[in-house]
């Protein structure tokens, strides 16, 4: 049984790598920013999960569960890095709110698409995406803290627990959106903190090799999540899936990137 660290454990791919784990059988610590909303989602799964509350952007916060890790289990054997934003969560919940009113009051198919310009256009939601060129610098860097430096600060503390592992992973949450390949200018702030996360995986991997920590990323895809919306092609099952497989797997390698368990570009 390994002792699994799930930050942005309580929706959507967080929640359900938790889920998977503790299904195996695994010791799964799921972290939440809003400690309610974490023991309700716990709350779908097994007595044996572990809640407690934390903000990858708050050092005090990251040290607290540090201590807690530290003394009440002694160690840690593998860190999944999944908490992140995209830096339009207020956009998307307006559009949740939007699609809500379509469908209760909208039966039609051509009813509809007559009626989904006005109201886009009411709540604020429609008009140019932002890009590279205009997006708001306050934007990018809540981006950047959450989904970049947040894994930095966890990888730093939790080293030494780590490190008293016979067999100490680190999982990094990323995206093909961060792939360098396929960079365009939009949703600039989510694809530079992914590209971002995908060089600190090389880093760490180099970095932490002659301990014996393994550290990867992975692409969970397209998927059916908050942040993904109900468009997306893939469950959030699927989504979980290889981050599942990285941390339970019992020979795998060290700075790489995946996607379905198996390697790809960075």
């Amino acid at each position: 049984m390994k002792t699994i660290l799930v930050t942005g454990g309580n929706r959507g791919i967080g929640l359900e790598i938790c889920r998977q784990l503790d299904v195996l059988g695994h010791q799964v610590i799921l972290c939440s920013r809003d400690y309610e909303r974490g023991l309700l989602a716990a709350s779908q799964l097994s007595s044996n999960i572990i809640v407690k509350q934390l903000d990858v952007t708050d050092e005090q916060s990251i040290q607290s569960l540090f201590k807690y890790v530290g003394d009440e289990v002694g160690k840690l054997d593998v860190l999944i890095n999944n908490a992140g934003i995209n830096g339009s969560e207020k956009r998307q919940n307006k559009l949740s709110k939007v699609r809500d009113k379509i469908q209760k009051d909208y039966r039609g198919l051509w009813k509809m698409a007559k009626a989904v310009k006005p109201i886009l256009e009411k709540a604020g939601i429609t008009g140019k995406r932002e890009g590279a060129s205009d997006v708001p610098m306050d934007k990018a860097r809540l981006v950047m803290e959450t989904n970049f430096y947040g894994p930095w600060r966890m990888i730093q503390v939790f080293q030494p627990l780590l490190a008293k592992s016979d067999d100490a992973r680190i999982v990094n949450i990323s995206s093909g959106m961060g792939e360098l390949g396929s960079l365009t200018g939009e949703w600039p702030a989510y694809s530079l903190s992914k590209s971002s996360l995908n060089a600190l995986t090389i880093m760490f991997a180099n970095e932490l090799k002659k301990k014996g920590i393994k550290v990867n990323a992975m692409c969970p895809g397209w998927v059916k999540t908050d942040m993904g919306g109900p468009d997306a092609p893939r469950s959030v099952s699927q989504g979980a899936d290889t981050a599942v497989w990285l941390a339970t797997e019992e020979d795998i390698p060290t700075g790489k990137f995946f996607r379905d368990r198996k390697e790809i570009n960075w």
